[in-house]
Formats: structure tokens, sequence, C-alpha cells
């Protein structure tokens, strides 16, 4: 009796690896498809902005940035088999500005840059960038937990709106709508370019082809932007440079 259930017992065991044995190895085939990364990737991602603003110290002084941020939605198309490789391409819309003291001429008074400075010019500015940015990881991201990567390449700017607020000691003096333009336009006066460079730490989920960024990157105007209106002085050129530091989701 004893001999029997052995044999049965041993049969059994037999049967549960061979099955157990076809499972695993079925899994492993699925788990290495699954991390084959699709070609085509979505990223979305949000920026605080630290803004670097350059002014005509002739005609402005202290000025200060505001508040400002970056929403980006981009594609990652991926170039090689490595997954080491990728094109990015999308639309962001930033929301930046800068605030600085100058001078107020009102109408028929004489201009007179005297040094003495006493408005304060407040400046909003709604633009969309359009990046074109090559990445390279330096792990493959469908066989690995954490990546790191480098990316750099091109913005192309279009200053959508801006609004202008003027004032002295507090006081309202003057708002409007402003048109801003580049000093060197590309095809059309509210359009010039950036272009940049960053680096980032990505967690990827393999089986699920997701990931979960951080990033830091610089992006340097080409041209400085500019406005003129009979109350301001003349030469009101603004150079701006940004930082990002970005989060965001890859799926």
């Amino acid at each position: 009796m004893t001999h029997r259930l052995l044999k049965y017992a041993c049969f059994c065991l037999l049967i549960i690896c061979t099955v157990s044995g076809h499972a695993q190895e079925d899994g492993g085939r699925k788990l290495r498809a699954k991390r084959k990364n699709a070609r085509v990737k979505t990223r979305l991602s949000v920026s605080p902005v630290i803004g670097l603003y350059k002014t005509n110290a002739h005609h402005t002084s202290s000025p200060r940035q505001k508040m400002a941020f970056c929403g980006s939605l981009k594609e990652e198309i991926r170039l090689d088999k490595q997954n080491k490789c990728f094109l990015m391409v999308g639309a962001e819309y930033m929301l930046h500005g800068l605030s600085f003291n100058s001078y107020y001429f009102y109408p028929d008074s004489i201009q007179l840059y005297n040094g003495h400075m006493d408005y304060r010019y407040s400046l909003l500015i709604h633009e969309l960038d359009f990046p074109l940015q090559l990445k390279y990881s330096f792990r493959r991201e469908n066989n690995s937990i954490w990546s790191h990567y480098i990316f750099a390449g091109y913005c192309y700017r279009w200053l959508v709106a801006s609004d202008l607020q003027v004032t002295q000691s507090g006081q309202e003096v003057d708002f409007q709508h402003e048109k801003l333009k580049f000093k060197n336009p590309a095809f059309n006066p509210v359009n010039n370019a950036f272009m940049n460079v960053g680096l980032g730490m990505q967690k990827n989920t393999p089986m699920k082809q997701n990931a979960f960024f951080v990033e830091l990157q610089f992006r340097y105007g080409l041209s400085p932007f500019y406005f003129n209106e009979s109350f301001a002085p003349s030469s009101m050129y603004i150079s701006g440079s940004h930082i990002f530091l970005t989060l965001g989701l890859k799926f």
C-alpha cells in the first residue's frame, strides 16, 4: 500500500513539474514580448520654470522674474532596437514674465533720461513652443527599472499674447494687451526659437510599458524680444533663458 502511494505521489509530482515548466516558459515568453516597448509613446509633464532675464541696463533696472510654469504633451518615437535612442516631438504651453523699473513718458512731455526710473513695468507672456529633441538613454528602457538619459534639441517659439501693466508707487498708470516681437524673427515677428539641453531619470514599469520621469533642462533664447510704446523708452530689448524642473509620465 505504501509502495503504491509513493508511486502515485511521484507521478503527480512529475506532472506538476512538467506543467509548471511549460507555464513558466510561456510566462517568460510573454514577459519578454511585453518588455519590447511600442515604437511611439506619449509623454505628459508639467514644469515649474525659472526665468533668467536680461534687460537694457540704460533704460531699465531691477528685473525680476514672475512665477512661471510649462505644460507639455510630446510623442516619443523609438529609433533603434536597443531602446536607447528616441525622437521627441510635441507642443508646450508656457506662462512666464518679468517686472522691472523704467521711465514713463506722458503725451507731449519731454523725454528725459535722467536716471529716475520711478515706474514699475510688469509683463506677463503666454507662448506656445514646439520642441524637436533627440534623447539618448544610458540603459535599455525596456529591460531596466531605472534608466538615466540626456537630450537636446530645438524649440520653435510662438508669442501668443502678452499683458503689460505700469504702476507708480503701487498705483496703476497703464494696462494693455501688448504685442511683443522678436528682434530676429523666424518667418514671423512673433516667432523665434530656443536651443535646449537636459538630463533626466526615469523609473520604468516594463510589464505595463509606462514610466515616471524627472528632468532638469536649460533653454537658451536665440533672440531677445521687445515692445514699442509711445510712453516707454526705446530699445526695450529683453533676453531670456529658462531652467525647467520637469515631472511627468510616459504611457
